[in-house]
């Protein structure tokens, strides 16, 4: 009798916790949203700004991170399109995002990534939000606009691991034969008022988007009296940093809803193209944050593909 008891008692509790799990399971159904999830290093600016205005703020983490700045507008804006109302964006903060979408523990990284045909092997490309042009910045009286000048310069170059910049520097110095110079690069993070000081200097040369320069040098106008920033050529670009000088969203390739999201959020960057709001959105945190309307990041309709 005992043990008739006990098993009717265990068959008891499984039945409670399979009412409890069929009401949770109902609930989220029916008053819960599919949550995309998504990773980002909170930086450069102007794309993306951590910030301590919650009034400035377009999105703030779960762990009270307050973020704004042109790529969060972009994505903040995707989620709230009709076509996107089932959907959750939950953002989080990584120091290394790449990593997070390669191994599928976040559904996509958004932090102003460029196309190369190493991340093509382990990533799929979302239609481009931003076109971008690059820049060198050094001390007056060096003549640095292209790669070969800046080799040949012997400036040093910092990087992180994995930057647009620094890859594209770690081919073409590949590429370089005996006796012929190379980009002398440093994979360290150092802080950009030293690297300006370094660069005052005479030391040390700045890659990086015209937006992220210009905000740079809005932040620090004394150091940049003192240099010279040089817009590299569209040859230039395309030949030794990226053919394709736009940034797009990055889906890890073994995620399990890797072309699902893709393709959902990819229509809705379309859709902010198609009715202005992509334009808009590229003025307001780009254009007016640097004080420079000239400067546009917006795509060429042509480049609303897919590049993998």
């Amino acid at each position: 009798m005992r043990r008739i008891g006990l098993i009717t008692k265990l068959f008891g509790l499984t039945l409670a916790a399979g009412a409890l799990i069929g009401i949770a399971s109902c609930n989220a159904k029916k008053n819960g949203k599919i949550v995309i999830t998504a990773a980002t290093s909170g930086s450069p600016a102007p794309f993306l700004v951590q910030t301590e205005s919650a009034d400035e703020a377009l999105y703030t983490t779960s762990d009270g991170t307050k973020l704004t700045g042109y790529d969060i507008a972009v994505i903040t804006e995707v989620f709230k399109l009709p076509a996107l109302e089932k959907y959750e964006l939950k953002l989080q903060l990584s120091t290394n995002t790449i990593v997070d979408a390669q191994q599928g523990t976040v559904d996509f990284a958004i932090n102003n990534y460029s196309y190369n045909t190493e991340r093509a092997k382990t990533f799929l490309f979302s239609y481009p939000y931003t076109k971008s042009r690059y820049t060198i910045t050094a001390k007056p009286g060096i003549n640095v606009s292209s790669f070969e000048e800046l080799a040949d310069s012997g400036l040093k170059i910092y990087g992180g691991a994995g930057g647009n910049t620094t890859n594209a520097i770690d081919r073409w110095n590949e590429k370089r034969t005996a006796g012929q110079s190379k980009i002398n690069i440093e994979y360290s993070s150092v802080d950009i008022t030293l690297q300006l000081q370094e660069a005052i200097e005479g030391k040390v040369a700045l890659i990086h988007d015209q937006p992220v320069i210009l905000k740079y040098a809005k932040a620090y106008p004394a150091q940049f009296e003192q240099l010279n920033i040089t817009v590299l050529s569209d040859t230039e670009t395309a030949t030794n940093i990226t053919a394709n000088n736009t940034s797009h969203l990055l889906f890890g390739k073994t995620g399990a809803h890797a072309e699902e999201y893709r393709k959902l959020l990819s229509e809705g960057i379309k859709t902010l193209y198609d009715n202005g709001k992509l334009e808009q959105l590229g003025k307001k945190y780009i254009a007016e944050a640097l004080g420079d309307d000239s400067v546009s990041v917006l795509p060429n309709k042509n480049d609303l593909v897919y590049l993998n």
